[in-house]
């Protein structure tokens, strides 16, 4: 009997820790491209030094979609991911762990998640899905000849999002693992919450509001507003960063229910000049010009 069978929120788990570590390399250390100017260095000098940490990013990235495959996968039955004859898998007259079992390499991971109907893979998704696994594997053995660069990692991470993971199921699991992080509320929650902003910032930096919007299932190229939540949490005790990733739906100029794709809440708003000497914004909601967030009487 094969003891210890993994469920798909146990490959979940993983894919998106796997894929919050990716991000999160290249968010820390695009940080220090606000400074090449002032040493007189170009950027992509700055990143051929830091090829180790856009090589693990690029690695992360790929066991990100890896295990998302075998969550996937799972969703049918566990046992379909182990390689070799069934009938060797068991121990005689004794139980064994599933963890001892040797599980399927991506190739027929990726066989398995078509053929069971999971999902649909276009040639040209599989063809990037091919050059990225042989750039993983070059890594991994240490004879990569290129210089791998934050744009390469990040449009492969749309074109997985897009067209494999799905648009917004991505960004759910991701602030849903974010939350229950152990630690999640020690400073304050709503805060917190608030403070995946700056995944999409970092995103929008490098794929633009319009792929980004894509994977995220909102359109960001219309008018974005301010979060009367979100934004206020963020900057209420000092400036963060702009939350403002908020949009009218219907897209109108009369309407009157804004949606945020941070915090994934709806707002009722009302449509008035705002207050402030030159803005010419008029949708407000919870004191504020969403437009400017100057408070409102």
């Amino acid at each position: 009997m094969i003891t210890n069978r993994p469920s798909p929120e146990d490959f979940e788990k993983q894919s998106i820790q796997y894929l919050i570590q990716s991000l999160d390399l290249i968010i820390k250390n695009s940080e220090g491209e606000e400074f090449v100017d002032m040493v007189e260095v170009e950027i992509d000098d700055y990143w051929k030094y830091h090829q180790g940490i856009l090589n693990n990013s690029l690695t992360l990235l790929f066991l990100s979609l890896e295990n998302y495959l075998k969550k996937e996968i799972c969703t049918v039955s566990p046992m379909l991911l182990v390689a070799g004859e069934p009938k060797k898998w068991a121990k005689k007259n004794s139980d064994r762990k599933f963890s001892e079992l040797f599980i399927h390499p991506f190739d027929d991971l990726l066989v398995l998640y078509t053929e069971l109907g999971l999902g649909n893979i276009t040639e040209q998704t599989a063809s990037k899905l091919e050059e990225f696994r042989l750039k993983r594997n070059q890594i991994t053995h240490g004879v990569l000849e290129e210089h791998i660069t934050p744009e390469y990692i990040l449009e492969s991470f749309y074109i997985f999002m897009a067209h494999i993971w799905g648009h917004r199921q991505w960004w759910d699991q991701l602030k849903k693992h974010i939350y229950n992080e152990p630690l999640f509320g020690i400073y304050d929650t709503d805060h917190e919450k608030a403070s995946v902003t700056t995944y999409i910032d970092f995103l929008v930096s490098y794929l633009g509001k319009s792929k980004t919007g894509e994977i995220l299932g909102v359109d960001l190229k219309q008018r974005n507003y301010f979060c009367p939540s979100c934004h206020y949490w963020l900057n209420h005790e000092y400036e963060v960063t702009d939350s403002k990733y908020a949009v009218l739906k219907p897209n109108s100029s009369s309407s009157t229910n804004l949606y945020c794709v941070i915090c994934d809440s709806n707002y009722t708003v009302f449509r008035k000049k705002c207050e402030e000497e030159g803005c010419k914004g008029n949708v407000i909601g919870e004191g504020y010009c969403l437009t400017c967030f100057a408070e409102q009487s």
